[in-house]
Protein backbone atom coordinates (compact mmCIF):
# COMPACT_ATOMS: atom_id res chain seq x y z
CA UNK A 1 0.00 0.00 0.00
CA UNK A 2 1.46 3.36 -1.00
CA UNK A 3 1.60 6.33 1.33
CA UNK A 4 -1.07 8.08 -0.70
CA UNK A 5 -3.26 4.97 -0.61
CA UNK A 6 -2.93 4.88 3.17
CA UNK A 7 -3.78 8.57 3.35
CA UNK A 8 -6.84 7.97 1.16
CA UNK A 9 -7.97 5.05 3.35
CA UNK A 10 -7.62 7.06 6.55
CA UNK A 11 -9.25 10.22 5.26
CA UNK A 12 -11.96 9.13 2.85
CA UNK A 13 -14.71 8.77 5.46
CA UNK A 14 -16.45 11.76 6.96
CA UNK A 15 -15.45 14.32 4.32
CA UNK A 16 -18.57 16.35 4.90
CA UNK A 17 -18.69 16.08 8.67
CA UNK A 18 -17.83 19.22 10.55
CA UNK A 19 -16.34 17.06 13.27
CA UNK A 20 -14.34 14.89 10.90
CA UNK A 21 -10.67 14.71 11.75
CA UNK A 22 -9.32 15.41 8.35
CA UNK A 23 -5.64 15.73 7.72
CA UNK A 24 -6.28 19.24 6.43
CA UNK A 25 -8.22 20.35 9.48
CA UNK A 26 -5.63 22.62 11.01
CA UNK A 27 -5.68 26.40 11.02
CA UNK A 28 -3.53 27.66 8.16
CA UNK A 29 -3.58 31.29 7.05
CA UNK A 30 -1.88 33.17 4.27
CA UNK A 31 0.56 35.98 4.87
CA UNK A 32 -2.30 38.45 5.20
CA UNK A 33 -4.17 36.32 7.69
CA UNK A 34 -7.07 35.84 5.28
CA UNK A 35 -7.18 32.19 4.24
CA UNK A 36 -7.58 29.18 6.45
CA UNK A 37 -7.57 25.48 5.64
CA UNK A 38 -8.96 23.95 8.78
CA UNK A 39 -10.18 24.09 12.34
CA UNK A 40 -8.59 24.00 15.73
CA UNK A 41 -9.78 21.25 18.09
CA UNK A 42 -11.77 23.82 20.06
CA UNK A 43 -13.44 25.16 16.90
CA UNK A 44 -14.26 21.67 15.68
CA UNK A 45 -15.83 20.84 19.04
CA UNK A 46 -17.87 24.06 19.08
CA UNK A 47 -19.20 23.63 15.55
CA UNK A 48 -19.96 19.96 16.14
CA UNK A 49 -21.89 20.71 19.32
CA UNK A 50 -23.85 23.50 17.67
CA UNK A 51 -24.76 21.28 14.71
CA UNK A 52 -25.94 18.50 17.00
CA UNK A 53 -28.06 20.92 19.04
CA UNK A 54 -29.68 22.29 15.91
CA UNK A 55 -30.42 18.79 14.61
CA UNK A 56 -31.82 17.71 17.99
CA UNK A 57 -34.17 20.70 18.10
CA UNK A 58 -35.30 20.14 14.49
CA UNK A 59 -35.96 16.44 15.07
CA UNK A 60 -37.86 17.20 18.26
CA UNK A 61 -40.09 19.61 16.33
CA UNK A 62 -40.92 16.71 14.00
CA UNK A 63 -41.76 14.40 16.86
CA UNK A 64 -38.54 12.40 17.14
CA UNK A 65 -35.87 11.94 19.76
CA UNK A 66 -32.30 12.47 18.65
CA UNK A 67 -28.84 12.61 20.15
CA UNK A 68 -29.40 10.11 22.94
CA UNK A 69 -25.97 8.53 22.72
CA UNK A 70 -23.17 10.13 24.75
CA UNK A 71 -19.84 10.65 23.05
CA UNK A 72 -17.82 7.45 23.27
CA UNK A 73 -14.09 7.22 23.84
CA UNK A 74 -11.97 8.01 20.81
CA UNK A 75 -8.80 6.19 19.91
CA UNK A 76 -6.00 8.73 19.61
CA UNK A 77 -4.06 7.25 16.70
CA UNK A 78 -1.22 9.47 15.49
CA UNK A 79 -1.36 10.65 11.91
CA UNK A 80 0.83 8.72 9.51
CA UNK A 81 0.97 10.78 6.36
CA UNK A 82 4.75 10.66 6.54
CA UNK A 83 5.21 7.83 8.99
CA UNK A 84 5.03 7.49 12.74
CA UNK A 85 7.59 9.32 14.87
CA UNK A 86 5.93 8.94 18.28
CA UNK A 87 8.16 6.32 19.88
CA UNK A 88 6.26 6.16 23.17
CA UNK A 89 2.98 5.58 21.35
CA UNK A 90 4.58 2.86 19.22
CA UNK A 91 5.77 1.06 22.36
CA UNK A 92 2.24 1.05 23.77
CA UNK A 93 0.24 0.38 20.61
CA UNK A 94 2.58 -0.88 17.91
CA UNK A 95 1.04 0.39 14.69
CA UNK A 96 -2.42 0.41 16.22
CA UNK A 97 -3.52 -2.55 14.09
CA UNK A 98 -5.60 -4.00 16.91
CA UNK A 99 -7.38 -0.68 17.43
CA UNK A 100 -7.98 -0.36 13.70
CA UNK A 101 -9.48 -3.85 13.56
CA UNK A 102 -11.67 -3.13 16.58
CA UNK A 103 -12.92 0.13 15.12
CA UNK A 104 -14.69 -1.75 12.36
CA UNK A 105 -15.33 -4.95 14.22
CA UNK A 106 -18.55 -6.56 15.26
CA UNK A 107 -17.89 -5.89 18.93
CA UNK A 108 -18.00 -2.14 18.46
CA UNK A 109 -20.96 -2.45 16.12
CA UNK A 110 -22.86 -4.54 18.64
CA UNK A 111 -22.11 -2.05 21.41
CA UNK A 112 -23.38 0.78 19.24
CA UNK A 113 -26.55 -1.12 18.48
CA UNK A 114 -27.23 -1.41 22.19
CA UNK A 115 -27.00 2.36 22.67
CA UNK A 116 -30.00 4.52 23.62
CA UNK A 117 -30.43 5.98 20.13
CA UNK A 118 -30.32 2.56 18.47
CA UNK A 119 -32.84 1.17 20.97
CA UNK A 120 -35.11 4.14 20.37
CA UNK A 121 -34.99 3.63 16.60
CA UNK A 122 -35.62 -0.09 16.97
CA UNK A 123 -38.71 0.67 19.06
CA UNK A 124 -40.31 2.67 16.25
CA UNK A 125 -42.68 1.02 13.75
CA UNK A 126 -41.21 0.55 10.28
CA UNK A 127 -43.14 3.47 8.85
CA UNK A 128 -41.94 5.79 11.63
CA UNK A 129 -38.36 4.60 11.09
CA UNK A 130 -38.64 5.64 7.45
CA UNK A 131 -40.11 8.98 8.51
CA UNK A 132 -37.24 9.42 10.96
CA UNK A 133 -34.70 8.84 8.18
CA UNK A 134 -36.41 11.38 5.93
CA UNK A 135 -36.62 13.92 8.73
CA UNK A 136 -32.91 13.57 9.45
CA UNK A 137 -31.38 12.96 6.02
CA UNK A 138 -33.93 14.56 3.70
CA UNK A 139 -35.82 13.26 0.72
CA UNK A 140 -32.81 12.89 -1.60
CA UNK A 141 -29.36 12.12 -0.21
CA UNK A 142 -27.79 12.95 -3.57
CA UNK A 143 -29.56 16.27 -4.11
CA UNK A 144 -26.25 18.16 -4.01
CA UNK A 145 -23.33 16.75 -5.97
CA UNK A 146 -19.93 18.45 -5.95
CA UNK A 147 -16.47 17.53 -7.25
CA UNK A 148 -14.04 16.09 -4.72
CA UNK A 149 -10.48 16.83 -5.92
CA UNK A 150 -8.76 13.57 -6.69
CA UNK A 151 -11.73 11.48 -5.56
CA UNK A 152 -14.54 11.94 -8.06
CA UNK A 153 -17.75 13.32 -6.60
CA UNK A 154 -19.35 13.71 -3.19
CA UNK A 155 -23.07 14.04 -2.63
CA UNK A 156 -25.27 15.17 0.24
CA UNK A 157 -28.86 16.15 1.03
CA UNK A 158 -30.42 19.56 0.47
CA UNK A 159 -33.22 19.11 3.00
CA UNK A 160 -33.79 17.37 6.31
CA UNK A 161 -32.63 18.37 9.78
CA UNK A 162 -28.95 17.70 9.14
CA UNK A 163 -28.94 19.86 6.01
CA UNK A 164 -30.94 22.56 7.76
CA UNK A 165 -28.45 22.65 10.63
CA UNK A 166 -25.51 23.05 8.27
CA UNK A 167 -27.35 25.68 6.24
CA UNK A 168 -28.00 27.63 9.45
CA UNK A 169 -24.30 27.54 10.31
CA UNK A 170 -22.59 27.80 6.93
CA UNK A 171 -25.05 29.37 4.52
CA UNK A 172 -25.42 28.14 0.93
CA UNK A 173 -25.16 24.35 1.17
CA UNK A 174 -23.84 23.75 -2.32
CA UNK A 175 -21.09 26.34 -1.95
CA UNK A 176 -20.26 25.13 1.54
CA UNK A 177 -20.12 21.48 0.51
CA UNK A 178 -17.87 22.24 -2.44
CA UNK A 179 -15.59 24.40 -0.31
CA UNK A 180 -15.42 21.92 2.55
CA UNK A 181 -14.65 18.98 0.27
CA UNK A 182 -11.94 20.94 -1.54
CA UNK A 183 -10.28 22.13 1.65
CA UNK A 184 -10.23 18.76 3.42
CA UNK A 185 -8.66 17.28 0.29
CA UNK A 186 -5.80 19.75 0.04
CA UNK A 187 -3.29 17.48 1.74
CA UNK A 188 -4.43 14.55 -0.38
CA UNK A 189 -4.05 16.39 -3.69
CA UNK A 190 -0.66 17.85 -2.73
CA UNK A 191 0.79 14.59 -1.36
CA UNK A 192 2.44 13.50 -4.62
CA UNK A 193 4.20 16.85 -4.91
CA UNK A 194 5.53 16.61 -1.37
CA UNK A 195 7.05 13.15 -1.66
CA UNK A 196 9.19 14.06 -4.68
CA UNK A 197 10.72 17.08 -2.96
CA UNK A 198 14.51 16.56 -2.56
CA UNK A 199 14.32 17.35 1.14
CA UNK A 200 11.72 14.65 1.60
CA UNK A 201 13.39 11.99 -0.56
CA UNK A 202 16.65 12.48 1.36
CA UNK A 203 14.84 12.06 4.69
CA UNK A 204 13.11 8.93 3.35
CA UNK A 205 16.46 7.50 2.23
CA UNK A 206 17.88 8.18 5.71
CA UNK A 207 14.88 6.40 7.24
CA UNK A 208 15.36 3.40 4.94
CA UNK A 209 19.06 3.19 5.84
CA UNK A 210 18.24 3.31 9.53
CA UNK A 211 15.61 0.60 9.20
CA UNK A 212 17.89 -1.59 7.09
CA UNK A 213 20.57 -1.37 9.78
CA UNK A 214 18.03 -3.03 12.09
CA UNK A 215 17.26 -5.80 9.62
CA UNK A 216 14.02 -4.20 8.47
CA UNK A 217 14.24 -3.47 4.75
CA UNK A 218 11.00 -1.67 3.91
CA UNK A 219 10.61 1.12 1.33
CA UNK A 220 8.12 3.06 3.49
CA UNK A 221 6.10 3.00 6.68
CA UNK A 222 2.95 2.02 4.80
CA UNK A 223 4.79 -0.96 3.29
CA UNK A 224 6.04 -1.92 6.75
CA UNK A 225 2.51 -1.80 8.15
CA UNK A 226 1.15 -3.89 5.29
CA UNK A 227 3.92 -6.46 5.65
CA UNK A 228 3.49 -6.76 9.41
CA UNK A 229 -0.28 -7.17 9.06
CA UNK A 230 0.15 -9.86 6.42
CA UNK A 231 2.88 -11.76 8.27
CA UNK A 232 0.97 -11.68 11.55
CA UNK A 233 -1.96 -13.63 10.11
CA UNK A 234 0.07 -16.80 10.52
CA UNK A 235 1.42 -15.93 13.99
CA UNK A 236 -0.04 -16.45 17.43
CA UNK A 237 -1.51 -13.33 19.02
CA UNK A 238 1.47 -13.02 21.38
CA UNK A 239 4.08 -13.34 18.62
CA UNK A 240 2.10 -11.05 16.31
CA UNK A 241 1.95 -8.35 18.98
CA UNK A 242 5.66 -8.65 19.73
CA UNK A 243 6.56 -8.35 16.05
CA UNK A 244 4.26 -5.40 15.50
CA UNK A 245 5.74 -3.46 18.43
CA UNK A 246 9.31 -4.31 17.41
CA UNK A 247 8.83 -2.99 13.87
CA UNK A 248 6.73 0.02 14.91
CA UNK A 249 9.23 1.16 17.54
CA UNK A 250 12.14 0.83 15.12
CA UNK A 251 10.10 2.69 12.51
CA UNK A 252 9.31 5.55 14.89
CA UNK A 253 12.89 5.82 16.13
CA UNK A 254 14.27 5.89 12.58
CA UNK A 255 11.59 8.38 11.54
CA UNK A 256 12.57 10.72 14.34
CA UNK A 257 16.26 10.30 13.59
CA UNK A 258 15.73 11.05 9.88
CA UNK A 259 13.23 13.83 10.54
CA UNK A 260 10.91 12.24 7.99
CA UNK A 261 7.53 13.15 9.48
CA UNK A 262 8.77 16.56 10.57
CA UNK A 263 10.09 17.43 7.10
CA UNK A 264 7.08 15.96 5.30
CA UNK A 265 4.64 17.90 7.46
CA UNK A 266 6.52 21.16 6.94
CA UNK A 267 6.68 20.65 3.17
CA UNK A 268 3.03 19.74 2.96
CA UNK A 269 2.06 22.84 4.87
CA UNK A 270 3.85 24.86 2.20
CA UNK A 271 2.13 22.99 -0.65
CA UNK A 272 -1.31 23.24 0.98
CA UNK A 273 -0.86 26.97 1.49
CA UNK A 274 0.12 27.38 -2.16
CA UNK A 275 -2.86 25.35 -3.39
CA UNK A 276 -5.20 27.34 -1.14
CA UNK A 277 -3.91 30.61 -2.57
CA UNK A 278 -4.01 29.58 -6.21
CA UNK A 279 -5.69 26.45 -7.61
CA UNK A 280 -8.34 26.27 -4.88
CA UNK A 281 -8.46 29.95 -3.92
CA UNK A 282 -12.19 30.33 -4.64
CA UNK A 283 -13.16 27.37 -2.47
CA UNK A 284 -10.73 28.34 0.28
CA UNK A 285 -12.05 31.90 0.38
CA UNK A 286 -15.61 30.64 0.78
CA UNK A 287 -14.49 28.11 3.40
CA UNK A 288 -12.76 30.87 5.37
CA UNK A 289 -15.78 33.16 5.22
CA UNK A 290 -18.25 30.39 6.00
CA UNK A 291 -16.28 29.06 8.98
CA UNK A 292 -15.83 32.57 10.40
CA UNK A 293 -19.57 33.16 10.18
CA UNK A 294 -20.40 29.69 11.48
CA UNK A 295 -18.23 30.10 14.58
CA UNK A 296 -20.21 33.20 15.58
CA UNK A 297 -23.50 31.45 14.97
CA UNK A 298 -22.31 28.35 16.83
CA UNK A 299 -21.45 30.42 19.90
CA UNK A 300 -24.98 31.79 19.90
CA UNK A 301 -26.50 28.33 19.55
CA UNK A 302 -24.39 26.79 22.30
CA UNK A 303 -24.64 29.84 24.54
CA UNK A 304 -28.43 29.87 24.30
CA UNK A 305 -28.55 26.28 25.57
Amino acid sequence: MSGKALLRTLAVTGLLLVTACSAADRPTEDAGGRLRTGLTDAERKLLGEAEQRLITSCMRDQGFQYGLDPDGPRSEVPERRFGLDDVAWARRHGYGLAEAAGAGGQGVKAAAERGPQARYLASLPKQRQAEYDRALDGTDRAAIVVPAPGRGEIFTSADGCQADARRHLYGDLRKWTEAKVAVVNLEYVTYDDVVVEPRYTKALADWQTCMKSRGLAYPSTSEAIGAVAKENRSRTAEKAWKREVTVAVADAECNREAGLARIGTRLQREHVRDAARHEFARQTRYYTQAVTTALGRARSVVGSG
